[in-house]
């Protein structure tokens, strides 16, 4: 049974009071910042939306980008700006400047030889040998001379294969002299045998391979490998250790 519409005016009045009420009470609320700086974005009511401070180039709004480097940071200052991985940043850095000195120190040492001709097998004559064994006079520290004679076949196979060392061991000089055209160095340095190669080191001849003496192989043929073994083995050594030639 419906009631009188006096009493239900009453109830609607009361009502709409309080409605007012509500509604004044929460769009207060909105305005205030504690709201502003908590609601979602996302819920946006068109009478309190925010304006974007700026915006990109291409019309859309900036978000926040994840970046690890930043991150990395803040890290290290809640650990007091120490970092676990700097010393071994530092480390790898030491290790990777030690290398590159090695390089360039390499690459100039390199420049040097070559400049004097390393890696080539050339023939000189009896006037350049000083000026090639000899480190006063512009020498190398390292060299071999093979003194030999143009008709020897002996003499032509290990002029082959010291022309395949001179490109392999850049650090020593390798020449050839024609034994027939150089009487003073034959006798000065007692070549009696052919092929000879003396190998000389910081201006003394620390040895002396006649024929293929100890560079034989189990064919009976020149060993390229024997060759090179002999010759790098005898440059490690020093003056001092060295035989008498």
């Amino acid at each position: 049974m419906l009631g009188s519409g006096k009493s239900s005016g009453v109830v609607n009045e009361a009502s709409n009071l309080k409605a007012n009420q509500n509604l004044t009470n929460t769009i207060e609320q909105m305005s205030t910042k504690a709201y502003m700086s908590q609601r979602d974005p996302g819920d946006v009511i068109p009478t309190h939306q925010r304006k974007a401070n700026t915006e990109s180039k291409n019309g859309l709004s900036n978000y926040t980008t994840y970046d690890p480097e930043a991150e990395k940071a803040a890290e290290r200052v809640q650990r007091g700006g120490v970092d676990d991985d700097d010393d071994e940043d530092m480390e790898l850095l030491a290790l990777r400047r030690a290398r590159m000195q090695r390089m360039k120190m390499q690459t100039d040492q390199e420049a040097v030889w070559r400049g004097k001709q390393h890696g080539e097998y050339r023939e000189i004559g009896q006037d350049d040998f000083f000026n090639i064994v000899v480190r006063e006079k512009g020498g190398s520290d390292h060299v071999v001379v093979h003194f030999y004679h143009k008709d020897f076949e002996s003499c032509k196979q290990l002029d082959y294969r010291l022309s395949q060392l001179a490109r392999q061991l850049l650090y020593v000089r390798f020449v050839k002299i024609d034994a027939e055209r150089s009487p003073f160095l034959v006798e000065r340095l007692r070549v009696m045998t052919l092929p000879c190669c003396l190998l000389f080191k910081n201006d003394v001849c620390i040895d002396r391979i006649l024929g293929f003496e100890g560079c034989v192989g189990e064919d009976g043929l020149l060993d390229p490998e024997l060759l090179r073994e002999r010759i790098e083995r005898t440059m490690q050594m020093s003056a001092s250790a060295a035989p008498a030639s």
